[in-house]
Parts: structure tokens; sequence; C-alpha cells
């Protein structure tokens, strides 16, 4: 009788955990998949050196450039041009790490600085001879940057902001009052106006009143004055011309897009400079709006030099002056480490 009593008490016992495991309780249920791992690091201006270092000390990549980082997931916050003569090789190692880590299982988000806009545009003012050395000439850099060349094709393809999990990256900022607080409201208007200025160009082109990859400025006023000229004419009403009208007017009036505007996302320092009582209830009121616990912006060099958390760790602003002196003197390279709630600086020193 001992030997059946102990058989009948197994069988429960393995019949209890099936039960258990299919309401959910069961000791041998698998374990939650631990959060994932985000590394983001804002402002590199053409510190090609200080970007590998920063991303060597943070285990995303080994001593050849690699991705080693596994699943991980790399967010950098724009602004990886100008400046720095390193430009060219910091934005080939960031391009190149796109499809290692898709292939490890990993992603890489790069978003749109207020510099990237700058140099599709052909606005070079905060480029050096360094940096135009490196791409051949002047010229030679605004082609790669245009609409057919390798950076210009890009660059185009980012988007301006991006949320992963709860946390939303961006290069600058949102001003509740420049217009519609959405993500895809966001990138959507940002890829319009891009969008805009490459037909507008061509458009010039076409009549022949620019070159090819022209300078920003002299497209923006060729197209006001190519714009007034058409409007003052006597076939102003005429279809074609009121299209070539409608083309040029983004050009002419650039300064008011998302792209340009003091108070436009790659542009605005509110999150900066928000007194600290203000600033968190715009901040919350915004979070709340995306559905999201906190932000992560560069775009405004802390005056620390360090990672700062703002109104209680409802937003990071990572941009510490990477390149260094004399651009940003006592800058230094960083990264902020997010797993979960838990959230990390990493510094090279």
């Amino acid at each position: 009788m001992r030997g059946p009593r102990l058989l009948l008490s197994s069988s429960a016992v393995l019949l209890a955990v099936v039960a258990s495991s299919v309401a959910g309780f069961s000791p041998l249920a698998a374990s939650q998949a631990p959060p994932r791992r985000i590394v983001a690091i804002g402002d590199v201006h053409g510190a090609d050196l200080n970007f590998a270092a920063i991303l060597k000390k943070a285990g995303i990549i080994d001593d050849q450039q690699r991705w080693i980082a596994g699943k991980t997931i790399l967010v950098q916050t724009g602004d990886m041009t100008d400046r720095g003569q390193g430009m060219r090789a910091a934005l080939d190692l960031l391009m190149s790490l796109e499809k290692q880590a898709s292939d490890a299982g990993g992603r890489v988000h790069a978003l749109l600085g207020n510099h990237e806009v700058m140099n599709l545009v052909g606005e070079t003012r905060d480029a050096t001879a360094e940096i135009f050395a490196t791409f051949g000439g002047e010229d030679a850099l605004r082609e790669a940057f245009g609409p057919r060349g390798r950076y210009g094709r890009w660059v185009r393809s980012k988007p301006v902001i991006a949320k992963v999990d709860d946390t939303v990256f961006m290069h600058a900022g949102i001003n509740p009052d420049f217009g519609d607080v959405s993500i895809d409201a966001i990138n959507r208007r940002a890829r319009r106006e891009i969008s805009q200025w490459d037909d507008g160009v061509r458009a010039l082109i076409d009549r022949q009143l620019v070159a090819p990859n022209p300078k920003f400025l002299a497209a923006s006023e060729a197209a006001r004055l190519e714009a007034e000229k058409l409007a003052a004419s006597a076939v102003r009403n005429e279809l074609d011309t009121q299209r070539t009208i409608a083309q040029l007017a983004p050009l002419a009036n650039i300064g008011t897009s998302s792209l340009f505007s003091p108070d436009g996302p790659l542009w605005y320092r509110g999150f900066a400079s928000w007194p600290d009582e203000e600033g968190a209830d715009r901040i919350d009121a915004i979070l709340k709006t995306l559905g999201a616990k906190r932000f992560v912006t560069g775009h405004t060099v802390t005056q620390t030099r360090r990672i700062t958390e703002r109104f209680g760790g409802r937003l990071f602003l990572i941009d510490t002056g990477m390149l260094g002196p004399p651009a940003f003197p006592n800058g230094r390279a960083s990264a902020l480490e997010i797993v979960g709630g838990t959230t990390r600086p990493i510094y090279l020193e």
C-alpha cells in the first residue's frame, strides 16, 4: 500500500504544478526578460576619437570599432557634424554601426540635429578648412550632403525625435507654443520642409538661378528675389507661375520653418533654461502628452560639462562638450546609460 500512495502523491503534485502553470503562477514559469539597455550620446561635432573612445568605454564597440553590444540600443541625439576635423570619420563610424547593430539584434537611432540640417541645405558656416579637406573641398562637401550625396541621403532618412520604451530622445527641445506636440507630427513636418527645400532648389537650378548644390544664403536669397519678381509679373496668375512661387516660398521663408526657427525642435533651448518650478510643470505636461517618463536631449552644453539631471529625473541634458577646447573648454566625452528605470552617466576619465 505504501508504494501506490507515494505514486498517487507524486501525480497530485505534478497536476498541481501544471495547473498553476496554466494559471500563470508556476514557479517553473520563465522569468520576465530583463529591461533593454539604452546608451545615449549627445553632440559629437567631429570629435571622432572621443566618440570612438566613449563608445568603447560604454561597451558598444571593441578596439577595431566593431559592434559588441548585442541587443543594446544606441541613440545619438544629433550634431555629429561641424566644428571638429573628424566630422567625416565620426559619421562613417556611426553609419557603419547601424548595420552591425541590426545584425546583432540591437539598434542605432541617429537623430537630426540643427547642424545636420545646416549641412543638408548648404549652410557650412561652422565647417572648417580641415573638414572641407576631408571631403575634397567645400563644394564637394555640399555635394556629399545634397539629395544625391551619400551623407545627404543618410541624413534625410533620419527623424528629429524618437521614443524608445518610456524615454523620448531629441536634439533640442519642444516649445508647446510652436506647434503640435506629437512625435509623428514633429517628424512629418521636418521631412516635409526638407523635401520642400530640395524641390525649391531644383526649381532654382532649372531656371539657372543657382549652381547645383548651392550655398544656403545664395539659394534662399535667389528664391526670395525670383518669387517677388514672379508675383509682380503680368503672368502671376498663370498656373505654372503660381506653382513656381509656391516652390520658392519655403526657401525664402526658411527661418520660420521647424528646421531653423529658434522655437523649433532643433534649436529650442527652453529645456535647459526653464526655471525649476515652471519647467517641471511644462515637462510633465509634454511627457504626459507623449506617454513617456523622461526626455534626453543635447544641443545646450551643460555648465558643469557633465550630464545634468533636471526636474526630478524627467529630463537629462547630455551635451557635455565632447569636442573639447577651444570650442568647448573643459568639455568631456560622455554617455547616458538607461536600463529600465535606472540611469547612469559614463565618462572617459
